[in-house]
């Protein structure tokens, strides 16, 4: 009997105007998400139609009302506990920063939604407090940490989370002895006694205990300390997408600093974000992305990059083939590259969910994968213009993988990361409402079920159960 393959660990995520910040310009996209909650929790709905693991829908303290994406953000536990009402199996991962929030709160947040959604629940934590839009002066007066000891706090306020949430009562507490007129067992709860340097903790939680034996915990990051956080207390990684082959030596890395905090690397997850643009023909997908990509108001070319290319900035706008500007030698991913490490084309350092990556050169333009994969998502080599290489680089979002195609290529490209071990799984970002979502589960998903990669019915209720946690 041959051995069970592997399956596909998958999120979706939900944003009032999908993730490409250009996108809701298309005349078929619904924005009403930024203040309509159905059209939002009706994702979930579509979620669960498809066997999706869990809806993520990041949640934050910022203001930015000029930030297409993040013009509203949902206060994640009140959505979460609305669509779990409208839902069954499929899971929600929710946001809380630990520089703000506290870990008592938190934990009755948690556990009462872990009870009522029947154990649905997952947690994101994060500890930003230098973001775009300003968090800090939402709370001015508040005390909050610096950028060294942000970290240390993260790990008091995860501590101190799951010792409310697991060990605050036992799972017999309810003994509800009428006669002798005793609801709750004797010693059936423990104080938690908690004492650290942000956070002291009495317990116990004033609410049941979780559904789950351990809400799952998904970690998001990049610098060291952020890595060695994740390693130590998260099940699973929300990771930047490196390419192919980049992607292997980064799944080995984590999995072995996983192994090296005494975790077990075979269950911890690795979820890169990908946003996907998909059509009935790799034709159309590739025909909607460049009309997406003509949304974007402004696209400049750097100087630097101008004189690498040895054109003008009169030829860039003119909409110069890019085999003309780069010479006999044509489209060759590894120069572009070398043409790219020479200028940084990039106006900031990209960001994953608000957090400071490695420099943008090295990854969002030093890596030939990428620059494959936005040649393969453009296509057609002779009418391709400087412009639209350029606008394709700078859409890559947040060091998120991006596929442009149809059904089959999509699952193509998931299988082979799979198999290369690049990949556990994907959070997949839908770049507008509601079209590309509802594409996935009816055309994607069907084809990696017939794979044998991805699940045909829910393992269970629970949502550690059905992401190979417990």
């Amino acid at each position: 009997m041959a051995a069970e393959r592997k399956r596909l660990r998958i999120g979706l995520a939900a944003y009032g105007t999908g993730w490409d910040q250009d996108a809701w310009r298309l005349p078929e996209s619904n924005n009403r998400g930024l203040t309509d909650p159905s059209v939002i929790s009706d994702l979930a709905i579509t979620a669960e139609r498809g066997k999706l693991d869990y809806l993520f829908a990041g949640s934050s303290l910022a203001s930015e009302p000029d930030v297409l994406n993040r013009v509203f953000r949902w206060d994640s536990a009140v959505f979460a506990g609305h669509a779990a009402a409208r839902t069954d199996h499929v899971g929600f991962l929710l946001t809380y920063n630990s520089s703000f929030e506290h870990p008592f709160h938190v934990a009755r947040q948690l556990a009462t939604l872990d009870r009522f959604s029947e154990g649905r629940t997952a947690i994101n934590v994060v500890f930003g407090i230098d973001r775009q839009g300003g968090p800090v002066e939402n709370f001015e007066g508040y005390p909050l940490p610096d950028q060294e000891s942000k970290y240390r706090r993260a790990a008091e306020f995860t501590e101190a989370l799951y010792a409310l949430l697991h060990n605050s009562w036992d799972n017999d507490l309810l003994l509800d002895n009428k006669a002798d007129g005793i609801l709750i067992r004797p010693g059936s709860w423990h104080p938690i006694d908690y004492e650290g340097e942000f956070f002291r903790v009495r317990g116990p939680l004033n609410v049941p205990p979780p559904v789950q034996r351990h809400i799952p915990n998904v970690h998001v990051g990049t610098s060291p300390e952020s890595l060695e956080y994740g390693a130590k207390y998260a099940q699973a990684r929300f990771s930047p997408y490196f390419g192919l082959e980049a992607g292997k030596k980064h799944y080995a890395e984590h999995k072995a600093r996983v192994a090296a905090a005494g975790g077990d690397p075979d269950a911890f997850l690795i979820l890169p974000g990908v946003t996907f643009y998909l059509g009935g023909t790799v034709q159309e997908a590739r025909a909607k992305y460049r009309q997406i990509l003509n949304y974007q108001r402004e696209v400049e070319l750097p100087l630097v990059l101008a004189q690498s290319l040895g054109i003008t900035a009169d030829r860039f706008a003119a909409d110069v083939p890019l085999a003309v500007a780069l010479g006999a030698e044509g489209i060759d991913p590894d120069r572009l590259v070398a043409l790219l490490d020479n200028g940084d084309v990039a106006a900031e350092d990209p960001t994953v969910n608000g957090y400071p990556t490695q420099p943008s050169r090295q990854r969002r333009h030093s890596n030939v994968d990428v620059v494959r994969d936005v040649l393969a998502a453009l296509g057609d080599d002779e009418h391709l213009t400087v412009r639209d290489f350029f606008a394709a680089m700078q859409k890559r979002q947040a060091g998120q993988g991006r596929y442009v195609g149809d059904a089959i290529g999509f699952a193509d490209w998931l299988e082979e990361h799979l198999e290369e071990e690049v990949l556990d799984g994907v959070q997949l970002f839908p770049p507008y409402h509601r079209g590309p979502a509802d594409f996935f589960v009816d055309h994607v998903v069907p084809e990696l079920q017939r794979r044998g990669i991805f699940r045909t019915e829910y393992e269970s209720t629970r949502l550690e159960d059905n992401l190979g946690l417990s």
